[in-house]
């Protein structure tokens, strides 16, 4: 919660800093990929495959943090799109926490959407916006789960 609120109040630092995360996180990927990948096993050829790709984006990154920011983007908003539709079937299937659930799903696929159709600069800054959101949404639901939680009767 605390993360998300940090994210809302300056977004375009944090829209920055998710891509430099993503950025390390590709090139510390890549490399533990293409070292571990080198054994004998036949189908370790993919893991280095999967390592040089994460590794030049990573450099990509690197060189263009707008681009990855933008790539981030995508990325995100799938997710949350992808999240919003299983988190909907959820509850339809589950009477627990429904009320919960389709509230979450409602704020993803709208973060998702919009994030989906934003330009560049719009992008960048709505990548903190959402992730800050998200995150303030969720940890508003983990504290009334371990509220709920502490006052259930105990068997």
């Amino acid at each position: 919660m605390l993360i998300g609120l940090a994210a809302l109040l300056n977004p375009l630092a944090a829209g920055l800093a998710t891509s430099l995360l993503l950025d390390w996180g590709l090139l510390a990927h890549g490399v533990v990929a293409i070292v571990g990948g080198g054994g004998p096993r036949s189908r370790q050829w993919i893991e280095v495959l999967r390592g040089l790709v994460a590794f030049l984006f990573g450099i990509l990154v690197l060189f263009d943090p707008l681009a990855g920011a933008m790539s981030l983007a995508w990325a995100l908003s799938f997710w949350l799109v992808v999240c919003a539709m299983v988190q909907i079937i959820d509850a339809v299937r589950s009477a627990q926490d429904r009320t919960w659930k389709l509230l979450m799903a409602a704020v993803d696929l709208l973060l998702g959407s919009f994030l989906l159709f934003s330009g560049p600069s719009e992008a960048l800054a709505f990548l903190a916006l959402a992730v800050g959101i998200s995150f303030l949404f969720r940890g508003t639901y983990l504290i009334a789960m371990a509220l709920a939680w502490r006052e259930r009767p105990r068997t």
